[in-house]
């Protein structure tokens, strides 16, 4: 059970998303996977070694005018997790389907102007779980009850901005994971690579 203090963020997860994120608050693919090793991560989306830039978001924005084409950001999230931002590839692609026997939810936000933001999803071992979801009313359907406790307090309205829809799936994951994002995970200097087109 999460206590009252781990329950919410310091300050809300879009906001900081727009300040810190350099753009991907236009759309962005994400990836919580439950596995201290982001190295043995990396070599499961076949990425070119020869590519690896040590960058903070900042960094990478300015290497690139717009995402890249194919390719990772990637780093330690918490404790057991790692985050990864992924560039160009959809959410059944194999690399995706190759992260092994881990826990990874994944996070598709096409922005305001494309599909949206989709359901939190659950991998493991190349299988697409369900979707996790916090439940539209209190004590509602859940396709996977047992990440009840997660929801509590935290509702998806269909009448709001996807903005708010964002922030409470980002608390979610956070709750999850044990760390919610904050300044300085925005900041971080984690590992990018980019990802053959062969791939």
């Amino acid at each position: 059970m999460l206590h009252p203090e781990q329950a919410h963020p310091a300050e809300n997860q879009w906001g900081l998303l727009v300040e810190y994120g350099h753009g991907l608050q236009l759309g962005f693919h994400a990836l919580w996977v439950e596995s201290d090793d982001p190295e043995e991560l990396s070599h499961r989306f076949q990425v070119d070694l020869e590519s690896r830039l040590e960058c903070n978001l900042e960094t990478l924005a300015g290497t690139y005018e717009g995402p890249p084409a194919k390719g990772i950001w990637i780093g330690p999230h918490a404790p057991g997790w790692t985050h990864v931002f992924v560039f160009g590839l959809y959410s059944g692609h194999p690399a995706i389907r190759n992260l092994g026997r881990h826990r990874a939810f994944q996070m598709n936000f096409w922005g305001e102007v494309g599909e949206g933001l989709e359901p939190l999803h659950l991998h493991y071992d190349g299988e697409l779980i369900d979707d996790v979801m916090p439940p539209y009313e209190e004590g509602g359907y859940m396709a996977l009850p047992d990440y009840r406790p997660f929801t509590a307090g935290l509702e998806l309205d269909p009448d709001t901005k996807l903005e708010q829809d964002v922030h409470t799936l980002w608390c979610l994951v956070g709750r999850i994971t044990g760390r919610f994002a904050d300044r300085e995970w925005w900041t971080s200097t984690r590992t990018f690579y980019r990802i053959p087109g062969r791939a």
